[in-house]
């Protein structure tokens, strides 16, 4: 969601697309990046029923995603109970063109009805995840900013926040077309002398 609108939606599409890298959250990514033309998701918040896992917490932390909010923790998988993927300044202090500080985490949101939603649309995978301690039970004081997280904060632009405003600038114009995939490329098509053959 960015300002209020849903640029992009998904479900988990691993056995549809005979493919273990299409989790919900990824393919909402990519459907989001496509829809905004850049790889850079950082007005952006991502909801989950489940808390992403290790995989997508990494994917969510180079997007540049502002805000993480799920129903469901998941202590065996998750990217933050588990994993601190989500709140590794590490990544952000080391490699800023790349990422930014962890994104604000709001856990817990709706837990107890994520957890009835996902019962409902998948009972025998709930019903092992439940058995296996793959997910927590809901809290019931409801939604929470992860104690990890409470330092974090929306991102801001204006001249307080240059420093941020000049990275993103980077990305856009340099990162993303030269270093992260071509973007350039993508946009314009093949070219010769790329391993493909000019059309007559």
């Amino acid at each position: 969601m960015r300002k209020g609108v849903i640029v992009a939606e998904s479900i988990n599409k691993i056995a549809h697309d005979r493919d273990v890298t299409r989790h919900a959250e990824l393919v909402a990514i990519c459907e989001a990046q496509a829809t905004l033309g850049g790889t850079d998701l950082a007005d952006c918040t991502i909801y989950t029923k489940m808390e992403p896992c290790a995989f997508c917490s990494y994917a969510i932390r180079e997007s540049r995603i502002a805000r993480v909010v799920f129903s469901l923790r998941s202590p065996i998988m998750g990217g933050a109970s588990r994993w601190n993927i989500l709140g590794d300044r590490t990544l952000s202090d080391s490699m800023p063109e790349i990422f930014a500080p962890p994104p604000v985490l709001v856990a817990e949101l709706l837990g107890e009805e994520g957890d009835a939603a996902l019962g409902k649309s998948a009972p025998i995978a709930w019903r092992i995840l439940r058995a296996r301690g793959l997910l927590a039970t809901p809290s019931p004081h409801g939604a929470v900013v992860d104690p990890a997280h409470a330092g974090a904060v929306p991102r801001k632009r204006g001249s307080a926040g240059a420093p941020e405003w000049l990275m993103r600038m980077l990305r856009r114009n340099f990162f993303d077309r030269f270093g992260r995939g071509n973007a350039a490329r993508r946009k314009s098509g093949p070219r010769a002398g790329n391993g493909v053959k000019p059309s007559p």
